[in-house]
């Protein structure tokens, strides 16, 4: 997991203060194309070769991406724009891998009630963090979108510095918001669906959760929110999010309370710009 998540272009870009460079898609591709060899040859890992399967689909999907977005001056646009304009464009663009996710695993035998691409049940139990006590997730969704609404906007808040002159503009351009849609499903998929399917029956469920929240993590620290708490609170948001999939075996909570916290990030790109 650490192999194809953001950890490398990380220490490679801040830790090394290297340039951004499409080898590192390369090499991140050959190290899980690698532990797939592995794992045709090791009886050990075995059970682990359909998540480099699916891993190795994105690491090669990330690296058509960058490609392309050179080939066709992407890039030079996404310069030049403000962010509220390439960000949308980008998650767009994310759907991409997170299809070939799918499409490798589809053809691997996992079927999409496997991979989580149900609504699932809405009124499944959920066990409380720290407590031996459960409730419905149709009763805590609201209090979880408040849990992280509010250290997300104090995050935000700290770190991007928002103008507050630019609030009109933000409403006016909420419509682009819709954007948040998208980039949560496509999140959703790289990051939990299609790896806790991959993990779950290999390693369990609650490590599933751990080590896909440490993932999605390690994808913010250049992103929104950022930074080291950037890290932190998507990482705790991941983890509630991965309980949500395992819980209610679907993607329907875990989509909307993303995308819901999306929009709240573009007002504050917005704000930002």
């Amino acid at each position: 997991m650490l192999a194809a998540s953001a950890l490398i272009p990380i220490v490679w870009r801040s830790g090394l203060s290297h340039p951004d460079s499409a080898w590192l898609d390369v090499v991140q591709l050959g190290l899980v194309l690698a532990l797939l060899a592995g794992a045709r040859v090791i009886p050990s890992l075995r059970p682990l070769a359909l998540l480099f399967a699916v891993l190795s689909a994105q690491a090669a999907g990330f690296l058509v991406l960058r490609l392309g977005e050179r080939a066709t001056g992407f890039t030079d646009w996404a310069d030049r724009a403000p962010d509220y304009q390439w960000i949308p464009a980008a998650s767009a663009l994310l759907v991409f891998p997170a299809a070939l996710m799918v499409a490798t695993a589809l053809a691997m035998g996992l079927t999409r009630r496997d991979l989580f691409l149900t609504v699932g049940d809405l009124r499944a139990r959920s066990r409380i963090p720290g407590t031996a006590r459960f409730t419905r997730w149709h009763r805590q969704a609201l209090p979880v979108i408040a849990l992280f609404l509010v250290p997300l906007i104090i995050q935000l808040t700290l770190v991007s510095r928002p103008d507050p002159d630019q609030l009109g503009k933000a409403l006016a351009l909420l419509p682009l918001g819709g954007f948040a849609l998208v980039n949560a499903l496509q999140e959703e998929v790289r990051f939990r669906a299609v790896p806790i399917a991959a993990l779950e029956p290999s390693v369990g469920a609650e490590a599933a959760i751990w080590m896909t929240a440490a993932a999605f993590g390690l994808a913010h620290w250049s992103g929104h929110p950022s930074g080291p708490t950037g890290v932190l609170l998507t990482f705790a948001g991941g983890l509630m999010l991965a309980k949500a999939f395992v819980e209610t075996r679907g993607i329907a909570w875990a989509w909307a309370i993303h995308a819901l916290l999306d929009v709240v990030i573009f007002v504050f790109i917005v704000m930002e710009a």
